[in-house]
C-alpha cells in the first residue's frame, strides 16, 4: 500500500476523487443547514399563520352565536308568568337562529327546563339549576359559556352559551341557552381534518387542560399529556411560536394562539422531521451524486493522470542528468504547458517573475471586472476613512461624485444605526459587522436604508483595510411594516384589531395608578345593525361599518385609541381623559351615529348605538375585567331602550 501511495499518479487520483467527495459532502452539509433555517423560519411563519386563522374563525362563530343568543334573550322582555306560559310561543320564535346550535333550551328563574328545540326528552322538565353555566348566569346576570362537558345524550364534546332573560324592571325571569356540538359540521369538524404537511395537525384546548378536538381524534373530551411543556404554556396564557413536541413525542414546533371569546387556545403543531423532509431529502440526492460521480470519473481519473504525468517522469530524468553533469543542455520537456513552465523556471527563474506579475494583474482585472456589476456597494477604505477602492454600484450611495477614490468615505456619506450615528473610529474598533440595519444619508440629501456589512483586512497591520459592503435594503423593511400593519389591523375599516386595542389596554392599566385624570374604554355597540345586512346585503353592512369607523376616527384626538372588536362591536381608549369629559364625548359619538345616513336604491339606512364606558383603576386585575365592565355599562343601555350611554365607574363596580 505505501508502495501504490508513492506513485505520484495513484496519490493525484485519490486526492481528486477525495475532493470531489469533500465537496460535495461540505457543500450538502452547507446547503442542509442553510435549508433547515428557511425551513424553520417558513415553519414558524406557516403554523403560527394556522394557528392564527382557526383562532380568528372560532372566536368569530363563538361571536356569531353570543350576539345572536343576547339579542334573542334581549327581545323576551316579559313577566315571569308570561314566560313560562308563552314558552313554548317563545321557544317557536328562535327558530330561525337554531341552526347555530346544536339545541336550544328556555329555563324558568328556578333553573328548570320549560322548552327545548330540537325537543330532549331526556332533559324537559328537568331541574339544571345545579349546572355551573345556569349558578354564573344567574350571578352575573350577563351570557356566559359554560366548560366544556360531554353532553348526557350522545356524550360528544359540547359547551352551552346562555343569555338571561329579564322583566321590564330589570329582574331574571328565565334564561334562553343553546347547546354547541364542538366536533358538528359548523363549528370545530373542520379542525379534525386540517392537516399541516403530512404528520403536522391542530388541536383546541382549554385552559383547564381538556382538549376539545385533534386531528385523527374528534370525539369526547381527552387530558392534555402533563409533558407537553407547549400546551401547558398555552394553559398559562403564552401566545406565539415555541419549540415543543408532537403527540407521539418527536420535536416539533408549536404555535399558540390564545382565543378572545373563551378560556381555549389553537395549537398548531408540526413534527420537525416532517418540515425538514425537503431538506434531508436534498442531502440524500447529493450523496447519491456523489458516488455516481466517483464512480465515473475514478477509472478516467487514472488513466489521465498516468498519461499527463508521463512528461514529468522524462523532466526527472533530465534534472538528474544535468544534476549529475551528463547533460550539459537546459532542461527541455514536453508534454503540457505545466510541464514546459515547470523546465522554464528550473532554467530562468527570474524571467519567469515578469509573467507571473502579467498573471496576478490579470487576475485583478478580473476581480475588479467581478465587483463593477455587483448590485451592492463595495467601498474599501485605510483606517483613516479614505477612500482606496469603490465600485461603480457604489456611486448609488454616495451621491455625485464624479470619482470618490482619494475622499473621505465618512465625508461623503454619514451612517446611523441604533439611534446612533457611526464614525470611523465606531467600524475600526468593531469586529467584523455583517448585515447591520441601518441609515445611510449622502450630500445629494438622500436618506436610504441600507444593511452594512464590514469587514477588516490585515488587521493590525500597516496596510490595514476596512471594506464596506452597502445593500439596499429598502423593499425588504417596508414588506415588514406592512405586514406589521397587517397583523394588527381589522382589514375592513383599517382600525385596530382586538389584538392590537387589547395589547394598548394593558399597558394603559400598567400607567393607571400614575395619571392625573383616568383613561376610559368605551365600548360601541351597534343597534339593529342585523336589518341593515337584512335588507341592504353584507355590502351595505359592511359600507356602514367603514363610514362608522371613518366618523370614529374624526371624532377622538390623535392620541386616542379606536378598534374594532368584532362584528358590529367597536372600542375607544381615552388615555388621561377623565370619565366627565368621556361621557361628553360618548354622548356626541352616540348622536354622530344616530345621525348617520347611508344611501341604498332610494332607501335610508341607518344605526343607533348602545355605548358603555367605563374609567381604569390601579385596582383593576386585568384587561378582562375593565372590558368587563365597559360591556355591563352596554347591555344596560340596551336594556333601557338602547341608544343610550351608560357609564359604570370603577368604584361602583368595586
Amino acid at each position: 500500500m505505501r508502495a501504490w501511495f508513492d506513485r505520484l499518479a495513484n496519490r493525484g487520483v485519490v486526492l481528486f476523487v477525495g475532493a470531489i467527495v469533500l465537496t460535495v459532502v461540505i457543500v450538502s452539509l452547507v446547503n442542509m443547514a442553510i435549508s433547515r433555517q428557511e425551513l424553520e423560519g417558513q415553519t414558524r411563519s406557516q403554523v403560527a399563520t394556522m394557528a392564527e386563522m382557526i383562532a380568528y374563525e372560532l372566536d368569530r362563530k363563538l361571536t356569531d352565536r353570543f350576539g345572536v343568543l343576547a339579542e334573542a334573550a334581549d327581545a323576551m322582555k316579559m313577566d315571569a308568568i308570561s314566560f313560562r306560559q308563552f314558552s313554548g310561543l317563545i321557544m317557536e320564535r328562535q327558530r330561525p337562529v337554531s341552526h347555530l346550535f346544536e339545541n336550544l333550551f328556555l329555563f324558568d328563574q328556578q333553573g328548570r327546563v320549560l322548552e327545548s328545540y330540537p325537543e330532549v326528552p331526556e332533559v324537559q322538565g328537568a331541574d339544571l339549576s345545579g349546572r355551573q353555566y345556569f349558578r354564573d348566569t344567574v350571578a352575573q346576570l350577563t351570557p356566559q359559556i359554560s366548560q366544556p362537558f360531554s353532553s348526557l345524550v350522545r356524550e360528544l364534546p359540547t359547551v352551552v352559551m346562555t343569555a338571561p332573560v329579564f322583566d321590564h324592571n330589570g329582574a331574571m325571569v328565565g334564561m334562553l341557552a343553546g347547546s354547541i356540538v364542538l366536533t358538528s359540521d359548523n363549528f370545530l369538524s373542520e379542525v379534525s381534518s386540517t392537516v399541516i404537511g403530512e404528520q403536522g395537525y391542530i388541536s383546541v384546548i382549554t385552559h383547564a387542560g381538556l382538549i376539545l378536538v385533534q386531528e385523527g381524534y374528534s370525539s369526547g373530551i381527552k387530558a392534555i399529556d402533563a409533558d407537553n411543556q407547549a400546551d401547558l404554556a398555552g394553559m398559562g396564557g403564552f401566545e406565539g411560536v415555541t419549540r415543543g413536541q408532537s403527540r407521539g413525542g418527536e420535536p416539533a414546533l408549536v404555535a399558540i394562539q390564545q382565543l378572545n371569546m373563551a378560556p381555549w387556545f389553537v395549537s398548531a403543531t408540526w413534527p420537525l422531521e416532517d418540515a425538514y423532509a425537503p431538506a434531508n431529502r436534498l442531502g440524500e440526492d447529493l450523496a447519491w451524486i456523489a458516488a455516481m460521480v466517483v464512480l465515473v470519473l475514478m477509472p478516467l481519473a487514472f488513466y489521465l493522470f498516468r498519461r499527463y504525468l508521463n512528461p514529468l517522469v522524462d523532466l526527472a530524468e533530465q534534472i538528474r542528468e544535468r544534476h549529475l553533469g551528463v547533460r550539459e543542455a537546459p532542461v527541455d520537456a514536453g508534454g503540457y504547458q505545466e510541464f514546459r513552465e515547470l523546465a522554464d523556471t528550473f532554467n530562468r527563474v527570474m524571467s519567469e517573475r515578469g509573467e507571473v506579475e502579467a498573471r496576478l494583474r490579470a487576475e485583478q482585472q478580473r476581480a475588479d471586472s467581478i465587483l463593477r456589476v455587483l448590485h451592492e456597494g463595495v467601498v474599501m477604505t485605510d483606517t483613516r476613512g479614505n477612500i482606496r477602492y469603490a465600485n461603480a454600484a457604489a456611486a448609488v450611495f454616495l451621491g455625485p461624485v464624479d470619482n470618490p477614490v482619494g475622499g473621505a468615505l465618512f465625508q461623503l456619506v454619514s451612517f446611523e444605526a441604533g439611534n446612533e450615528e457611526w464614525s470611523a473610529s465606531h467600524f475600526l474598533e468593531s469586529d467584523e459587522i455583517h448585515a447591520m440595519d441601518g441609515v445611510l444619508r449622502n450630500e445629494s440629501g438622500q436618506t436610504l436604508d441600507v444593511e452594512i456589512t464590514m469587514l477588516h483586512v490585515s488587521r493590525g497591520e500597516p496596510d490595514e483595510r476596512l471594506v464596506f459592503v452597502i445593500r439596499d435594503d429598502s423593499e425588504r423593511r417596508q414588506h415588514e411594516q406592512q405586514l406589521s400593519w397587517q397583523a394588527t389591523h381589522d382589514s375592513l375599516t383599517s382600525l385596530l384589531n382586538r389584538r392590537a386595542f387589547s395589547a394598548d389596554l394593558v399597558k394603559w392599566l400598567g400607567q393607571a395608578s400614575s395619571l392625573e385624570s383616568p383613561t376610559v374604554l368605551i365600548v360601541i355597540d351597534l343597534d339593529y345593525f342585523k336589518p341593515v345586512n337584512d335588507e341592504g346585503g353584507h355590502l351595505l353592512g359592511d359600507e356602514l361599518l367603514r363610514q362608522l369607523a371613518g366618523l370614529l376616527r374624526r371624532s377622538v384626538r390623535r392620541s386616542d385609541m379606536v378598534a374594532r372588536l368584532g362584528g358590529d362591536e367597536f372600542a375607544i381608549l381615552l388615555p388621561a381623559c377623565g370619565l366627565d369629559r368621556a361621557r361628553e364625548l360618548a354622548e356626541q359619538v352616540r348622536a354622530d351615529i344616530e345621525a348617520f345616513r347611508l344611501q341604498n336604491d332610494g332607501h335610508d339606512f341607518g344605526v343607533t348605538a348602545s355605548i358603555g364606558l367605563t374609567d381604569l383603576s390601579a385596582a383593576d386585575s386585568g384587561p378582562r375585567e375593565v372590558m368587563a365592565r365597559a360591556d355591563e355599562g352596554a347591555y344596560a343601555a340596551k336594556a333601557r331602550g338602547r341608544n343610550q350611554v351608560v357609564a359604570v365607574p370603577a368604584t361602583d363596580a368595586g
